[in-house]
């Protein structure tokens, strides 16, 4: 019984070292595959807004770059919820007409956007980056809408608070859309450096014998 301690307790004293080894080896992973906010954001058009905006939210602090692009389509999905939700909350109080067809088509296109974000969603999990460009790129185009419906309504502290919700959607969103562009071309650049698929070339035949 004496030995079968011993022998044990020796086989685990060598274990040991390879247990933390890997422990520490996937930490290692872990780390490097945890996007530097600060860093993507950098790249962006509106690097601060970036910044700020993805950094109040917890999950960013240990995603990768597939996640952080998750994590951008849900928070421009709530920025463009809260402008549309206030574009149609003012709607039942003005009485201006010009001021009441701007909110009416501003909280319209809003919401179209938000669904075609809702549709790029779905498929960013697939890794489908340049389906979501393509609807990242009609959202962009329900926001300029928005702009214009406004162009001409006198202005009032209800169109200035609109505009300037619509505003803070359009910078998310141009975010957003870089970053899954980017995050597409890494995983593209990834995919080309992966083990060649070319067949082997064939065996060259052997020299006849000489009689």
């Amino acid at each position: 019984m004496a030995t079968r301690r011993t022998t044990s307790g020796t086989f685990f004293f060598f274990l040991l070292p390879l247990i933390l080894a890997a422990a520490a080896a996937a930490t290692i992973v872990k780390e490097a595959a945890t996007v530097d906010i600060n860093a993507i954001c950098s790249k962006t058009s509106h690097p601060d807004f970036c910044t700020t905006t993805l950094s109040a939210i917890p999950e960013t602090k240990t995603a990768d770059a597939r996640g952080l692009a998750e994590i951008a389509i849900r928070a421009t999905s709530r920025v463009g919820a809260t402008a549309g939700a206030y574009a149609r909350k003012e709607l039942d109080i003005v009485k201006d007409n010009a001021l009441w067809q701007c909110l009416d088509e501003c909280a319209e296109d809003i919401e179209d956007a938000v669904a075609h974000l809702d549709d790029s969603e779905g498929q960013i999990g697939d890794a489908k980056y340049d389906l979501v460009a393509k609807y990242l790129d009609a959202a962009e185009k329900d926001l300029w809408s928005c702009d214009e419906s406004c162009r001409d309504t006198p202005a009032s502290s209800v169109k200035t608070t609109v505009l300037a919700k619509n505003t803070d959607f359009e910078k998310m969103m141009a975010v957003t859309n870089e970053l899954i562009k980017m995050t597409g071309k890494a995983a593209a650049a990834a995919a080309a450096d992966g083990p060649s698929s070319e067949p082997a070339s064939a065996p060259e035949p052997a020299a006849a014998a000489v009689p």
